[in-house]
């Protein structure tokens, strides 16, 4: 089969196929080392295949961040929009981003360390959905601080701060096994609330 050009094989190579294969390879090598010819022999194609599925590499990297980023706000942005608790949104919701984050993780390594090669308008496309959750995060922060649960004195700061907290946890933790995972999960949770409720960054210098 390695001889064969399985696009044109009963049409099976599919786009999600197209997208694990670089994100592994991106993963991997980077994207800037990784090309297009790379991709196509591990998908067993040619690359003159590849093309009629995306016009370039760029393109397959923004695929991969848009598909990936789009899934994180629908499953993590519901839990700080639901009616709940300020404190228990956040907490939720940081929960889910630490699983989601170890579950799609290549994914979402390839969207910390590479979207920046993305050309700006897809980058733009990008970046706003990541803002859109951050923004999410930082109301549901400042509700907080409005009922007295927080003492933060910049919510949007506050915001960055625990995305970017959790955004670290994929490049350095493997856990041993689902517990782990669930483990680190409430690890995190509580120290973004330890965070809110005694971080008042008014008073920083």
């Amino acid at each position: 089969m390695r001889n064969v050009d399985r696009a044109t094989v009963g049409g099976n190579l599919r786009i999600d196929q197209v997208l694990e294969s670089a994100t592994r390879l991106f993963t991997e090598k980077g994207y800037e080392a990784a090309s297009v010819r790379d991709l196509a022999a591990e998908l067993e194609i040619r690359p003159s295949s590849l093309y009629h599925h995306f016009p370039g590499k760029q393109h397959i990297l923004f695929a991969i961040c848009m598909r990936m980023q789009t899934d994180f706000n629908a499953q993590v942005m519901p839990e700080l929009v639901a009616n709940r608790p300020p404190d228990e949104a956040v907490a939720s919701a940081v929960r889910r981003h630490v699983l989601f984050g170890h579950r799609r993780k290549g994914e979402v390594l390839v969207n910390i360390r590479e979207r920046r090669s993305l050309p700006a308008e897809q980058l733009a496309h990008v970046n706003g959905l990541r803002r859109e959750y951050r923004d999410t995060m930082a109301r549901v922060i400042e509700l907080g601080c409005e009922q007295g649960l927080f003492r933060v004195g910049d919510p949007k700061l506050a915001a960055m701060t625990i995305v970017d907290m959790i955004n670290g946890l994929p490049q350095w933790f493997s856990p041993r096994d689902e517990q782990d995972l669930e483990r680190m999960a409430d690890l995190y949770a509580r120290a973004a609330l330890a965070l809110l409720r005694g971080w008042d960054t008014t008073s920083a210098n």
